[in-house]
């Protein structure tokens, strides 16, 4: 029995794999083309991905409102995408009541810059989490992508 099954797996695998390499090789040559190829010189993939977020977290006294600043800035080279719906969504906290549960980036000085409402709902700190969704773009090549958010709110007496 346990050499059936091992094979099973195998063969399982093998089919698996086969599917695999068909559809890279149907995919390939639908890619885009090679960067150089263009004219388009591109910086390395590595600082193509790259952004900085850094996060304000928020102190204030149970009840009374205060702000939640974050920040995500490009590496050299990129630029943020002026059209693109910047956005925090899905913000949630056991102690911690939101304004608005979307919050929109604004772009300041090449930065996307969020500022986000809170209010403590009890003395303490509490952890916040939501998504980040933001562009860039290098000439022509667009990316959009999302990102954790993870700030606290320090609810004081």
């Amino acid at each position: 029995m346990v050499g059936f099954q091992l094979g099973s797996v195998s063969r399982v695998g093998s089919a698996f794999a086969l599917v695999v390499v068909a559809l890279v090789a149907v995919a390939g040559p639908g890619r885009a083309q090679d960067p150089k190829a263009s004219g388009q010189d591109l910086p390395p993939e590595d600082s193509r991905k790259s952004v900085d977020i850094t996060v304000q977290n928020a102190v204030a006294k149970v009840g009374e409102k205060a702000v939640i600043v974050a920040r995500i800035s490009v590496h050299d080279g990129l630029e943020i995408t002026n059209s693109y719906r910047h956005r925090l969504t899905d913000l949630s906290s056991e102690d911690v009541e939101f304004e608005r549960q979307v919050v929109r980036g604004v772009i300041e000085d090449g930065v996307i810059v969020f500022t986000v409402p809170v209010t403590p709902k009890r003395p303490g700190v509490h952890p916040v989490h939501g998504l980040f969704r933001f562009s860039y773009h290098y000439g022509n090549e667009l990316d959009i992508r999302s990102a954790r958010f993870e700030a606290t709110v320090t609810g004081t007496e």
